[in-house]
């Protein structure tokens, strides 16, 4: 089985549309961040984040739960409670916030009407922090989040979404990843439902704690619940994205983890990253699923290049054939 991988493709439909024309695989994996802006002109974003922002530092500021949008409403019903300016900032917010929604729903189409016209096999999508919940979307017969399907005998299970506010995006259409610490004790939602389906290969936005999770300047950012699942049951893969400076393939006891970074171009706190990467997974199907190797790409101006083939032995040893120098010595490595 051939799985052609992507994450946080960041709007690049362009690009994705040449993997598309480029690849036959039995089956395409994109595991969230479909979008990057949720406008299509900077100055209706940053209108935007202005006023979520400002509404965020309001509700921690003075110890309130809730959401700018819920903030929003609740400076309409109630306008004496709140600072003067903050009536027709709410106003605006919530125009701005359909807005936002409605033009997202059109990239999906979008991603949905390339699917439907080049790719030449199944899809299953996550959403990331940056995206809506797929299933209001054009998008929700290819969402896999907190659902399973077994495509030619392997089971994929998905979660999507990431413990983390994303400015510019409509927080109160996101999925969120239930994932606490109370007391000291961990209940994390996608524990219980990885535990309960078992899947053959993982699918994640969010990565496990210590698997390709790692920020600088930062610390680990990944699930602990997750790494708990797979630490007990071992599945033979795991797929994530969402942290693109920590890409590579890891090993974990008898599981295969694997982000092989971003693939839509954005800027960061680091930077910007030009990404355009990608990966074609080979696994097979016997008494167990096993990851037998992995070719890492990138796309560059519309051009494929093959960056290196990682081949996976049975006591999942990794051996690295690097097929274009220039592009592997960019990367400072890949298997960790």
């Amino acid at each position: 089985m051939e799985i052609v991988y992507l994450t946080d493709i960041h709007d690049d439909l362009k690009s994705l549309r040449q993997v598309l024309l480029n690849t036959d695989p039995d089956l395409y994996v994109i595991s969230g961040d479909l979008i990057y802006k949720a406008f299509f002109t900077d100055k209706l974003l940053y209108e935007f984040v202005y006023i979520q922002e400002e509404f965020f530092a309001y509700l921690i500021q003075n110890d309130i739960q809730g959401t700018p949008s819920e903030l929003a409403v609740s400076i309409s019903r109630m306008p004496e409670n709140y600072p003067v300016d903050f009536l027709k900032k709410a106003k605006d917010y919530q125009i701005l916030f359909q807005k936002a929604s409605e033009n997202m729903k059109a990239k999906y189409q979008l991603l949905k009407y390339l699917v439907d016209r080049y790719a030449r096999a199944e899809l299953i999508v996550l959403p990331g922090n940056y995206d809506l919940d797929l299933q209001f979307t054009a998008l929700y017969l290819f969402d896999l989040h907190k659902k399973c399907r077994t495509i030619k005998g392997v089971k994929f299970c998905g979660y999507g979404g990431a413990p983390v506010a994303t400015s510019g995006i409509p927080e109160m259409v996101s999925v969120v990843f239930y994932e606490y610490n109370v007391e000291g004790k961990i209940h994390s939602e996608p524990q219980v439902f990885f535990e309960s389906s078992k899947p053959d290969i993982v699918l994640l936005h969010n990565p496990a704690y210590g698997t390709l999770d790692k920020i600088a300047s930062y610390g680990r950012v990944g699930s602990l619940g997750i790494r708990n699942y797979i630490d007990q049951y071992q599945p033979a893969l795991v797929l994530s994205g969402h942290v693109h400076s920590d890409y590579g393939i890891v090993k974990i006891d008898k599981t295969i983890c694997i982000n092989p970074s971003n693939f839509g171009k954005v800027d960061s706190l680091g930077g910007h990253e030009s990404g355009g990467f990608f990966c074609r997974i080979f696994v097979e199907n016997g008494k167990t699923v096993k990851v037998n190797s992995v070719k890492l790409h990138r796309i560059v101006d519309k051009h494929i290049i093959d960056v290196a083939d990682f081949f996976i032995s049975p006591e999942l040893n990794i051996k690295t054939k690097i097929l274009n120098q220039q592009e592997f010595d960019k990367l400072g490595g890949f298997v960790k």
